[in-house]
Parts: C-alpha cells; structure tokens; sequence
C-alpha cells in the first residue's frame, strides 16, 4: 500500500506559467544562466539561484535565506496564487512523438523509509544534509521527485474523464516541449485515486533520489509525521508505459596508451568484434555495445555475466566497464574518471561520431536502454545502477506547483 496526498499548490498565475517553469539550475551553463536572469524576470531561476555569480562569500544558510527572501518577493508581487482545496495535479508533457502523463501529488516520506517507494542508487549523506537543510530554511519544494507505478496500477479508470476536461496551463517552452496541467479537487476522484494506490505494492524513484532522501531526513530532523507537511514529499508520478528511458552513451578520451589498432587488438579478446559499414541505425541487442573508433563503427558481443550475478551486474552497463573500460583502458571509477564523457542517448549516434571525429574522444561506445524491468529488478533486489546508466523523461519544470512545507 502506497499513500498520496492531495495539497494546496502555490501556482504561477496563468499569463506568467511559461515564463515561471525552469529546468533545474545545475542543467545550464554560466553564460546560459546568465542569459536567463537577465532576459525573464519571472523565471523561477530568480527563486532557486538568486545570487549567481555573487554568491562566494555567502554561507549556506545565507543562501538558502536568500532563496526563502527572493520567493517571498514572487508571491508579494502577486506571480503565484494559492488553491484554495487540496488538490491532485494532472501534468502531461509531450515532444517529438513521446507522452507521458502523471499525478503530481505528496507521498509519505514514511513508505520511503517502510521500503514502498524503492530506490536503485546510492545517496550522499552530505548531499541529504544539504537539501535537508534547503527545505527546511526555505520552506518550500519546487521540484517534484519522478516516481514510476508499474504495471496493473488502474489509474486512468480512477481518473476518468478529468483528462478532457480544460486544462489550467497549455504552453510549450523553447526546447519544442508541450505542457499541460490540470488541476483535480474533487473529493471523489482523489478517493478513487487514493485507494489504487493503496493496491500498489511499491512506486519506483526514476530521478531524484536526494530529494527524496533529503524529504525524509527533514521529517525525522523535525519530528514531523502524519498529516505534518515535512512528512510527505512533492512527487511526479507516471506509470511505467509513461516512463522513456533512454540509454547514457560513454566516450572515453583516451585509450590508455594505445593507438586505435592496438586498442582494437585488445577488444577482440574480450568478445567477437565486428565491422559496420556506416554507423548503426538500430540499438544495439542485449549483450553487445556499438563502439565508434578512428577506424570506424564496430559491434562488440560482451561476455556473459558471471553465473548468480546480481541484476546491477547484470546489465551491460556493467559488463562494458568489467570487460573493457576497467581492465582495457585501465578506468577504474566512472565517477571520477577525467577520461570519460557521458553523452545523453537522446543525442544519437551522430554525436558519438562527431566526438570521435573531431578528436574530442578517441572512441564512443552506444549502449542500449535499460528496459523498465530491470530498473525494477535492480530497486527489487537492493542494488545499484551503475553511474549513468539512464537518461530519463519526462524532465520537470521547477516552480509550477510549489509544495509549501509549513502549513497545509
């Protein structure tokens, strides 16, 4: 049994939506933030970052203040609006052919720690420290945590016709991206809602395991529980058929010391290699890479995973960096390796090529998606992805629907 909980959004008024929602600020550039703050006024970016590029001398707590300072002036100058029932949030998000649709809604940080809301990657405590303390002085949670249902959830019969009817926001920001936002008080829907989730054993974290951990850290720090805000946390929940995974590419820098042919010599012993005519059009099969060299494109077959492996080990995420980029090319943590860039699969092979190409990588390897099912099997057992394994959508916009931690 899983539990939601409808809330009472701080919500951008309808003329400033596309205006307000941002990507999360570690995803631009300087000069990109820069130009942000200073062309839009209304960008949540205003709220989140307020001291760009002035901010050294600062202590924590006196960002995180100013943070709390610059979303008082938001809502004083009358941006954001408040509803007046608790609500569920319908959020449909669409591009390039792709939908996904969720309930934005409070989960209990409780059936996070009870093991209900799974996890498959390893926290920092000084990050969970840090966002801890972000929540707690800015009183406010921006950025919903995405949270995948499985299969057999029965959330569309629940929610019946409240996708037809009008929506509250209609926009598409500048990468191309439609959003539509619906707002759900109906004391009746949100019963129904409530009680299929009450039928779900587990929801999956797809993106924003700190936060979560940092939610549940607060409400332990503070005592929090019940029906307290800092007991629950702002989720984005999609069911699976809405969640795209897509794969995370590597390209390396350097090869170790060796030159192309002599790197190439080296794979040949790890599985059969074998020479494309151009670069792949397909993902490639379970159990082989697509590896881009200066010599061309290459299928790899990986070996096997030992038998008894675990799902984590398991996915050929693991098995290129135990096969090749470990004993190969001698990269030993995918975190800090200087040497190795993660490209994002929705970039194509194209840019595999092109980092090839250009000298900026001496070779690119093209990995396929992780399926659903193993992201499952690997939360269900208690392990860890490897390092950039996924890239996931949807992506959310921060500051459409403001979850207030200090009162209901």
């Amino acid at each position: 049994m899983v539990r939601i909980r409808p809330f009472r959004a701080w919500r951008p008024t309808p003329d400033k939506a596309h205006l307000v929602g941002s990507r999360s600020y570690v995803s631009y550039t300087d000069d990109q933030l820069r130009e942000k703050l200073s062309g839009n006024p209304f960008s949540f970016l205003h709220v989140i970052h307020p001291d760009h590029g002035n901010n050294a001398h600062l202590s924590r707590h006196q960002r995180f203040t100013n943070v709390r300072r610059k979303w008082n002036e938001f809502v004083g100058d009358g941006w954001f609006l408040r509803d007046e029932k608790p609500c569920i949030y319908l959020y449909e998000q669409s591009r390039k052919g792709l939908l996904s649709r969720g309930i934005i809604a409070a989960v209990s940080v409780s059936d996070y720690r009870g093991g209900k809301v799974k996890v498959h990657e390893h926290t920092l405590q000084a990050r969970e420290e840090l966002f801890k303390e972000y929540l707690d002085i800015t009183g406010i949670n921006a950025e919903p945590v995405l949270l995948a249902a499985p299969q057999g959830h029965g959330l569309d019969a629940a929610l019946g016709a409240a996708w037809n009817a009008s929506p509250i926001y209609d926009f598409s920001t500048t990468d191309r991206v439609r959003h539509r936002i619906w707002t759900v008080s109906d004391p009746n829907v949100i019963s129904a809602v409530a009680q299929r989730f009450g039928s779900i054993d587990a929801l999956y974290i797809a993106d924003g395991h700190h936060r979560m951990a940092s939610s549940a850290r607060l409400a332990e720090s503070t005592g929090a529980f019940a029906d307290a805000p800092k007991a629950w946390c702002l989720a984005f929940i999609v069911p699976q058929e809405h969640l795209h995974i897509h794969n995370f590419d590597r390209a390396v820098t350097s090869l170790g010391g060796m030159d192309t042919d002599e790197f190439l010599e080296a794979v040949k012993e790890v599985g059969e290699l074998h020479p494309l005519p151009c670069a792949p059009t397909e993902m490639p099969a379970h159990g082989t890479v697509n590896m881009c060299t200066r010599k061309g494109w290459f299928t790899l077959t990986l070996p096997r995973p030992k038998p008894g492996a675990d799902a984590a080990d398991k996915l050929d995420a693991s098995v290129l960096s135990d096969a090749v980029l470990h004993p190969v090319l001698g990269i030993h943590d995918l975190r800090t390796d200087p040497h190795v860039k993660f490209v994002p699969g929705t970039y194509g092979v194209a840019e595999l090529e092109r980092l090839v190409k250009s000298g900026e990588a001496a070779a690119a390897f093209n990995l396929r998606p992780v399926s659903f099912e193993e992201l499952k099997a690997v939360a269900d057992t208690g392990g860890c992805m490897p390092p950039k394994s996924t890239y996931i959508e949807p992506k959310l916009r921060s500051g459409i629907t403001v979850y207030s931690l200090e009162d209901v």
